[in-house]
């Protein structure tokens, strides 16, 4: 799995929060959904903030669509409340949720222009003529598309064909924006322009937005917050950097980023710090504010960029040797061999003129911090 390391959101959450009384909120409590006998969504919990951009993140088949269905009223939850500003709509058909929804695969309609396809959601309201025009007209500008508003959907490229799946469903001014992986079709230079330019006219607009997503990188940039799930469950909610940094469970350490896991036992204990002693060789010592497992066998979970690489060690070093070297742009990143069955990945930047660490060398990893880890029971 890529590392999302040092990724940022690609527009700060602050630009949302700086929209005054604009967007709306969402409440999920206790949702729980069945298909038969099998439980898709147990005890699914959110308060989601007017204006926020909040990403599902999980693996496919950990309940996402399902919950977003349940939102856009698709779907009738087992059991659970669904609240728009404080109030249940879970008794309510879609179309009067103030919901819009983009699709996977934009479901435009083909015989219809692009200033049709704006326009369907605003005739199918009763909207008056005037105000369908002028509304069509405005979306048009905003997605920057008045051009091409004669032309078809087959007409149009992918990151078009999306830009009117947007402006369609902005001009009913939902009270929730509903993404369903919405950029899976796109190349991977076109699916970053058009992240840029949804998560732009979203804010712009202070529309409140739920993103349905499989990749990580895309949920980490684009987020306010981000919930994680799997199987049926959310794991954490939380920042990017919160998910990233402070992983609650084992599934998230693992499921965002790359991440070594090396066994270790509790050895020593004081007022200040955790002493660990790795499994194959090496000791750690850790902040005592690190949330310690009641087991004294553990996890260890590292991000790779939070090893550093010394020649000499130290009294708190894990001893490796160099097995394998792969430059990768900006940084090295390393495979290192610190016991006979465990490896681990090491990331350091990549310094022009700098020889990078040559295979069989024997080298000592710290932590880059008494922080930079967080642990977890050996059992899970």
């Amino acid at each position: 799995m890529e590392s999302v390391e040092q990724i940022s959101p690609l527009i700060a959450p602050s630009a949302t929060q700086a929209i005054p009384h604009v967007g709306h909120s969402l409440a999920l409590e206790q949702i729980m959904h069945r298909f038969g006998a099998m439980v898709a969504l147990q005890n699914i919990n959110l308060n989601i903030k007017p204006g926020e951009f909040v990403s599902l993140l999980g693996p496919s088949g950990c309940g996402k669509t399902t919950l977003l269905r349940i939102i856009s009223g698709f779907l009738t939850p087992t059991s659970g409340q669904i609240r728009i500003d404080g109030q249940p709509v879970s008794a309510l058909p879609p179309n009067q949720r103030g919901v819009g929804i983009v699709f996977q695969n934009y479901a435009l309609f083909p015989h219809m222009s692009v200033w049709d396809n704006i326009a369907y959601g605003l005739r199918a309201k009763g909207t008056a003529r005037g105000r369908v025009s002028n509304k069509v007209g405005e979306m048009l500008e905003l997605v920057q598309l008045g051009h091409l508003a004669k032309r078809y959907p087959s007409e149009l490229s992918g990151g078009q064909q999306q830009r009117v799946a947007i402006a369609r469903a902005l001009a009913v001014e939902p009270k929730l924006m509903l993404l369903d992986e919405p950029f899976s079709a796109l190349d991977k230079n076109l699916r970053l322009d058009m992240q840029i330019e949804i998560r732009r006219l979203l804010t712009e607009q202070g529309v409140t937005a739920i993103l349905v997503t499989h990749d990580q990188e895309e949920a980490m940039s684009m987020s306010d917050r981000i919930a994680v799930m799997s199987q049926g469950e959310i794991h954490q909610f939380g920042s990017p950097s919160q998910i990233y940094d402070q992983p609650s469970t084992l599934f998230v350490s693992t499921f965002v980023g790359t991440c070594n896991l090396l066994p270790a036992q509790v050895i020593e204990q004081d007022s200040a710090s955790h002493l660990i002693q790795v499994l194959g060789g090496g000791r750690l010592l850790l902040a005592k504010d690190i949330s310690l497992p009641s087991d004294r066998h553990i996890l260890i979970a590292v991000r790779p960029e939070n090893f550093r690489v010394q020649s000499e060690p130290s009294s708190h070093c894990i001893p490796g040797t160099v097995e394998i070297c792969l430059p990768l742009g900006a940084v090295m990143t390393y495979e290192i061999r610190i016991a006979p069955d465990t490896k681990v990945k090491v990331t350091q930047p990549r310094i022009p003129g700098v020889a990078p660490l040559a295979l069989g060398e024997t080298i000592y990893l710290e932590l880059a911090s008494s922080r930079a880890c967080s642990l977890f029971p050996a059992n899970r």
